[in-house]
């Protein structure tokens, strides 16, 4: 015997098999719950169930915009907590209709069919246009989260039922059932989906550490001078060098983690045997020869803000910026809009916000970018430190290691050169620092240009985007 039938669509909507089959499996679920031993809850919050469904939506398939018409559509239902249908049997529906009760659409209760018009629809939905109405309720009902119940002539309504046991003995409209009836398998997929999170958060730390570990231990060989081929590491490591948040897919996520463990386990297996080599030859106490000049103090001397003020002029070591030594002219929010890749280099994750961070960052950005220590201590005294650290910022974002780099092609000879935002990549670091430099010796440079002439290019380069797509 039967207990439910499909409903199909009035006008000259088709029947579609996707349409059919989410009628039966909800028809399915409403049996399963009423019998014995079923896990299905005896009623769900529809605003909880909604907060559930906007956690889910990416992968239910449905916009924001299609959401709010079923925010609309639920709050068309009177009831807060919402049951499941009680199943009626062919007989019942038929006793039912003898004894002048009606029928009722598929056999079940009419108590989740909501029967708005089009226009209280569009009201409800913040003014939606009426197209766009009709569009996002047949994704709604293309996701199988609400059936269309169709009248013989298309309109919208609810007949009452003249015993009183129900609310209406029949209404045609939208048919909230199925978010009641797959109200198990939304909170699956959400807690799902919350592991999903926690396991990206925990792959994006654990990355971000190794390549901390791996950047500092790069550094210490390049410029402790130590036996190995550090170039080759160094290189190793910038190709390892992108943005997390560019990185979608947990499987890509895994897989650079995979790398940058291994090329920590490689420096690390070099830094074991140098250091056993030194054990080995007596030295073990002491690793002078080793010492080169990374770990220089500069004391760049700060003037008062004012004779009349009388204060001393002060010194201060890198670690220690000054409110006198930062930049006025460049906060820091700028700097890393005009520079954003530097923050891939930030030890403590997330977005850099503070001068300190962005100092740290470019300390370890510099050998990174294979900038002798003699260079950078050049640039320092000319420059300043914090000048000197936003233009090695300035040259990763402009460099062949940017995110933003773009290699060309030639369909004849293959790739012909590197570009970043429409401009010639930087291949040369090192020495485009020591040219600023000579600049700034001279007194014929300025970075106020440098870092507006970056936020233009990306700014056009977007925009160019946009008018291809």
């Amino acid at each position: 015997m039967e207990r439910h039938s499909v409903t199909t669509s009035f006008g000259q909507r088709p029947a579609k098999l996707g349409h059919i089959a989410s009628q039966m499996n909800v028809a399915r679920l409403v049996e399963e719950a009423g019998k014995p031993g079923s896990n299905a809850p005896a009623a769900v919050n529809k605003w909880m169930l909604f907060r559930t469904l906007t956690e889910i939506k990416d992968r239910l398939g449905v916009s924001d915009r299609a959401l709010g018409v079923l925010n609309a559509l639920l709050s068309f239902q009177q009831e807060t907590a919402l049951s499941l249908p009680k199943v009626r049997l062919e007989s019942e529906a038929a006793e039912a209709h003898e004894e002048g009760q009606g029928t009722s659409t598929s056999g079940a209760s009419c108590d989740l069919v909501v029967f708005p018009s089009n226009k209280a629809l569009c009201l409800r939905a913040n003014g939606m246009d009426d197209r766009t109405l009709r569009r996002h309720l047949a994704i709604l009902v293309d996701t199988g989260l609400i059936i269309r119940r169709d009248s013989p002539n298309g309109k919208r309504y609810a007949r009452k039922d003249q015993t009183g046991q129900e609310r209406f003995s029949d209404a045609f409209g939208f048919d909230l059932t199925p978010l009641v009836a797959r109200a198990a398998e939304f909170d699956s997929l959400a807690e799902q989906l919350r592991q999903d999170k926690r396991e990206v958060v925990l792959l994006k730390e654990r990355i971000s550490l190794c390549r901390r570990d791996v950047s500092k231990l790069i550094a210490c060989g390049l410029d402790e001078g130590l036996p190995g081929n550090w170039e080759g590491f160094r290189q190793r490591f910038m190709g390892l060098v992108m943005p997390l948040r560019s990185i979608k897919e947990t499987s890509g996520l895994q897989s650079l983690e995979r790398e940058v463990t291994a090329l920590r386990a490689s420096v690390t297996a070099i830094m074991e045997d140098t250091i056993n080599a030194e054990n080995m030859t007596g030295n073990g106490g002491n690793f002078g020869q080793h010492q080169s000049n990374s770990n220089y103090t500069i004391t760049p001397d700060f003037e008062p803000t004012s004779k009349e003020e009388g204060g001393e002029i002060k010194s201060f070591v890198p670690s220690e910026l000054a409110e006198s030594s930062l930049p006025r002219d460049y906060p820091v929010g700028m700097v890393i809009e005009a520079c954003p890749d530097v923050s891939d280099y930030h030890t403590d994750g997330g977005k850099i916000r503070t001068w300190p961070q962005f100092m740290s960052a470019a300390r370890l950005l510099r050998p990174m970018l294979g900038i002798s220590p003699d260079a950078w201590k050049d640039a320092v005294s000319v420059m300043g430190e914090v000048d000197a650290a936003i233009v090695v910022a300035t040259i990763l974002q402009r460099s062949e290691h940017s995110s933003e780099a773009r290699t060309l092609v030639s369909e004849g000879s293959g790739a012909i050169g590197t570009v970043v935002n429409g401009s010639p990549a930087i291949k040369s670091p090192g020495g485009y620092l020591r040219a600023l430099t000579e600049k700034a010796r001279a007194g014929e440079f300025a970075l106020g240009p440098i870092l507006m002439a970056l936020m233009g290019q990306r700014l056009k380069a977007k925009r160019a985007g946009k008018a291809e797509s």
